[in-house]
């Protein structure tokens, strides 16, 4: 060997060659097949106790306005398509709501009765899709989980329609409070111009029994005028000024006989007839809200229980897809589980090759060290 090719002393080659790490690889052939077999019966006897799990989702987009025309008919009240999904949205995420459709579905449900309600809830049901980022429509996603042998499909359609019954009821229920309490203001409204007018008529009443008094007193008995009034006896005339600040002739010239016959006839009828454009304008508003109130009463309110959708859901929200059963399960997924169980299976054979290699080394080590 020539002193170029002579290692420097204290020089140790650590450069790894690829032949002899194929090489060792080969010959722990065994340790690498015996880990992929041990992993995947490993996966498979994971996949054989574990119940399968399905994913199924419900999706909804905010209905057309017409649909809540029914509650839009009077000014001061209005119901919007984004309203009534938020709020069928709300409903649904509610825990309250979902626990109440439980106990009212048992039957149907897998759930463990020792089972936390409250974990299931948060677990099975997720909801989505209630807010827009401004740049895109709502849409609402409904996802819910269930195990095996469940009809999870039909159950999340059942849900979402018993909740729309519910919220249109709710929307109804609104309308209904809202119809009740401007029944009342109408109501004090016509009360407080009638009160108004009677007032008016009394005022009216003491202006009369005034003016009668003075035409008795001055002796008139008949319509006159000032001019007529003032002519004396001699010959001469005195002209009486106009005292109302109007321009008009005081009461009193009518005479009393006139303003008599007028004061008995308002005394007659002065709660009849309490009626001006006014009192007229609000009674026609209040017979309206009475029709509403009689024809919810009986459940007869065009747009709002007749000749409307009759699926509840259908109302609320404009369906995009209604959830239906999952061909395959979405847990566990057997093709990801057995190709992890291959890698790691390999990886670990790999990793005993290298101990197993190591630990032969350090004995050869050892020996050397000891001769």
């Amino acid at each position: 060997m020539s002193p170029e090719e002579q290692p420097t002393p204290g020089y140790h080659d650590d450069e790894i060659d690829l032949r002899d790490l194929a090489l060792m690889l080969i010959e722990g052939w065994y340790w690498i097949v015996g880990m992929v077999v041990l992993a995947v019966v490993a996966a498979v006897a994971y996949l054989a106790v574990t119940t399968p799990s399905y994913e199924t989702v419900f999706r909804a987009v905010p209905a057309s306005a017409s649909n809540f025309s029914g509650f839009n008919l009077m000014n001061g009240f209005e119901i919007t398509p984004g309203e009534a999904y938020r709020t069928l949205g709300n409903r649904i995420s509610s825990f309250q709501n979902f626990k109440q459709f439980v106990e009212d579905n048992q039957d149907r449900l897998q759930i463990d009765p020792e089972a936390d309600l409250g974990e299931v809830f948060a677990n099975r049901l997720t909801v989505d899709g209630l807010t827009s980022d401004g740049n895109s429509q709502l849409m609402m996603n409904i996802a819910y989980r269930y195990p095996e042998g469940e009809e999870g499909a039909d159950i999340i359609n059942d849900y979402v329609a018993d909740t729309s019954e519910k919220v249109w009821t709710t929307l109804r229920n609104r309308f209904e409070d809202h119809n009740r309490a401007q029944l009342a203001s109408l109501f004090n409204d016509l009360q407080l111009h009638k009160e108004t007018l009677k007032r008016s008529r009394e005022d009216r009443l003491f202006n009369l029994d005034q003016a009668i008094t003075v035409a008795r007193r001055l002796g008139i008995e008949k319509p006159t005028t000032p001019q007529q009034f003032g002519r004396q006896p001699n010959g001469s005339e005195v002209i009486y000024a106009n005292i109302g600040n109007d321009g008009s002739l005081p009461l009193y010239f009518m005479g009393y006989e006139a303003l008599e016959a007028d004061r008995d006839t308002l005394k007659e009828s002065i709660d009849d007839g309490l009626s001006n454009m006014m009192i007229r304008k609000i009674e026609q508003q209040f017979e309206q809200r009475k029709r509403i109130s009689s024809l919810l009463s009986s459940n007869r309110l065009y747009g709002v229980d007749e000749g409307v959708e009759p699926n509840h859901t259908e109302r609320v929200v404009d369906i995009v897809e209604y959830a239906y059963q999952p061909a395959a399960p979405s847990e566990p997924r057997k093709a990801l589980i057995l190709a992890l169980s291959l890698i790691v299976g390999g990886m670990g054979g790999v990793m005993l090759v290298f101990l197993a290699r190591f630990a032969r080394g350090l004995r050869g080590y050892r020996k050397m060290k000891r001769g």
